[in-house]
């Protein structure tokens, strides 16, 4: 949730693991809807393009602005949607993991900057990430910039439910964390938000 001023606004961010089969159009809307959004970021949509008619299938009608960063193959892809009558919209950047979008409240004329981001796992796209990361400059002082999505890292091996995971990942990233001086907003509600799906599962906490 952000704020300016006594106003608060709703960002829904959800890793929704692929949005081409129809069956889940419906669960997509019915949460953009419970979640009250006026912004919502998708991230791996598995799908390498969108235009307004297929964005209609699973968003409100309010949502009437949208950017996206086009899956490799089945693999990864962002999209992020937003009510144009509450916010107006600045695409900066698109790359393969993630997409900036420079808004500006209309009731004020207070801008601030979103990333959604989807974190590569492995291979050279996964330091590419890292170095965008590593790069990105922001005023401390003058700038608002929330950088939300799937990580694919995890900042503590109690991150897990499982003895194990990657030192040299955890280095990484609790490095970056602090070149860039992010502050990390508090997971509420759960422990853990990612499952391998087996029956005895690994559980995760991906920032």
């Amino acid at each position: 949730m952000g704020t300016t001023n006594t106003r608060n606004w709703n960002i829904l961010n959800w890793n929704i693991r692929g949005i081409n089969d129809s069956g889940k159009h419906k669960a997509v809307r019915a949460k953009i809807e419970e979640s009250a959004c006026y912004i919502f970021c998708l991230q791996e949509t598995k799908r390498e393009h969108f235009e307004h008619s297929y964005i209609k299938k699973f968003a409100p009608k309010r949502f009437d602005k949208f950017a996206f960063s086009p899956s490799q193959g089945a693999s990864g892809g962002i999209l992020v949607g937003w009510n144009s009558s509450i916010f107006s919209g600045q695409v900066l950047e698109i790359n393969n993991f993630a997409v900036t979008i420079l808004f500006t409240a209309r009731h004020n004329n207070k801008p601030w900057k979103l990333s959604s981001v989807y974190g590569p796992c492995d291979g050279e796209e996964r330091q590419m990430f890292v170095d965008w990361l590593n790069e990105l400059q922001i005023e401390e002082e003058e700038e608002n910039w929330m950088i939300m999505g799937d990580f694919n890292f995890y900042r503590s091996l109690a991150n897990r439910n499982r003895a194990g995971g990657n030192i040299n990942d955890i280095f990484i990233f609790n490095e970056v964390i602090s070149n860039v001086g992010l502050q990390e907003i508090p997971l509420k509600g759960r422990k853990y938000i990612w499952s391998n799906m087996q029956d005895d599962p690994l559980l995760e906490q991906l920032d």
